[in-house]
């Protein structure tokens, strides 16, 4: 058998060939798919906004280097920062997604005697991304309340991670709490999927709490506490469950209050520009018996972001958000009970009722207290719930009012 280079050089010819016919179909077929990959799973770091709102919280950026004292709003909240409140403090982590426009995705409330890891906060770069807003919450020990809601038409997951399950929260408001036997979550609105480390699992949807045990292998699922009031995130319109009063306007206008969307969440905002007293509210009757409960517990946030009179006006009760309730005692005496809420300093000649609180502006302030504990009689029934504002001028905003009663 004899060599033939040109029969050599046909076959190296069509080698070359077809190799390179191969890497053209790859490059044209492996080319827009990597580039479809990356539009699809590329993610860029979402904007954090860390914010003290009573005592001294503190944090520990990337979980690494010196603990520092948190004394105002801080931006630098990068992946891995450890945040962490005594029992007398608390602090809030608002999540923004990337854009044009602040709109937030997640908000935590942080409690006393907590420590949170914010482990990622991340969003798809490219709009033609399939995945959600995606924030990673780590929950050693203590409370958090956490609001989850959609940004840019792009719906929003929580992974929640504590020592005794992991938690995927979808677009909702839910409260966990941490000890050191046991988790519990309890959903206020919208799902939750949780999981054991040992693989359990359970789907909860609004008022449905779970309980995961370290020395126990189920999840146990139970009724959350009742919510004595109705339309209280204001998903619905104002008038299914909310009547809208004037009161004492001295000068027009009388002031206006309307269901709004405002970072993604329903608000109810009570506003008004004009000179002389005026109060303009929302009330619902509750008309509940309240004898065999333990706890009730009033929970609200509220958002102060305009006032013209200083603390809560000359005589303590013009505050730009007040909350009131009427009840019965056991004893059969109608009974009223207040909280006010502002955030400009008052006059020094200006009076403050024992139930005026002062709270730092333009950001969502949680209120929770056990009425029980708060009223000087025992109550026997729950009449009416009023929220309104008083006083000249006015901008602010409430949402999440919970009257969450446990036997």
């Amino acid at each position: 058998m004899t060599y033939d280079p040109t029969r050599t050089r046909e076959r190296l010819a069509w080698i070359i060939l077809l190799l390179s016919f191969a890497a053209c179909i790859g490059l044209a077929v492996g080319f827009p798919l990597g580039v479809r990959h990356f539009i699809h799973t590329a993610r860029i770091r979402q904007d954090v906004l860390l914010e003290p709102q009573q005592g001294t919280p503190r944090l520990q950026r990337r979980g690494q280097g010196p603990v520092v004292a948190l004394v105002g709003p801080t931006w630098d909240v990068p992946p891995g920062t450890v945040m962490t409140t005594d029992e007398s403090s608390r602090s809030l982590l608002t999540i923004y997604a990337p854009g044009t426009e602040s709109v937030p995705v997640a908000t935590v409330q942080i409690y006393g005697g907590t420590s949170v890891i914010l482990v990622a906060a991340r969003s798809p770069r490219f709009g033609a991304s399939p995945l959600p807003h995606e924030v990673v919450l780590e929950v050693p020990r203590g409370r958090v309340r956490i609001a989850v809601t959609p940004a840019y038409g792009r719906p929003t997951r929580v992974e929640l991670r504590t020592p005794h399950m992991t938690a995927f929260l979808d677009e909702g408001s839910f409260e966990a709490r941490v000890r050191e036997a046991e988790s519990e979550l309890a959903v206020r609105s919208g799902t939750a999927q949780v999981t054991t480390p040992d693989g359990k699992e359970a789907t909860l949807s609004s008022s449905q709490r779970v309980l995961a045990q370290s020395n126990k292998h189920t999840l146990t699922i139970l009724p959350a506490e009742r919510n004595l009031v109705f339309n209280g995130d204001f998903t619905a319109p104002l008038e299914e469950g909310w009547e809208v009063y004037h009161k004492d306007v001295q000068q027009e206008p009388a002031g206006t209050v309307t269901v709004e969307t405002f970072g993604g969440r329903q608000v109810a905002r009570f506003r008004r520009i004009g000179q002389g007293h005026a109060e303009v509210g929302i009330r619902q009757q509750v008309d509940y018996d309240v004898r065999d409960f333990s706890s009730l517990i009033l929970h609200l946030n509220v958002m102060l972001l305009e006032q013209s009179l200083p603390g809560c006006g000359s005589l303590g009760s013009e505050c730009p958000i007040i909350v009131r309730i009427d009840y019965k005692d056991i004893e059969g005496t109608d009974r009223t009970w207040y909280h006010g809420f502002y955030s400009v300093e008052k006059a020094s000649q200006d009076l403050l009722y024992p139930w005026d609180e002062q709270i730092p502006p333009r950001t969502w302030y949680s209120f929770e207290g056990n009425l029980i504990e708060e009223f000087e009689v025992p109550p026997a029934r729950i009449k009416t719930i009023w929220i309104y504002a008083s006083g000249w001028s006015f901008d602010a905003m409430v949402t999440e009012v919970e009257l969450l009663a446990q036997e």
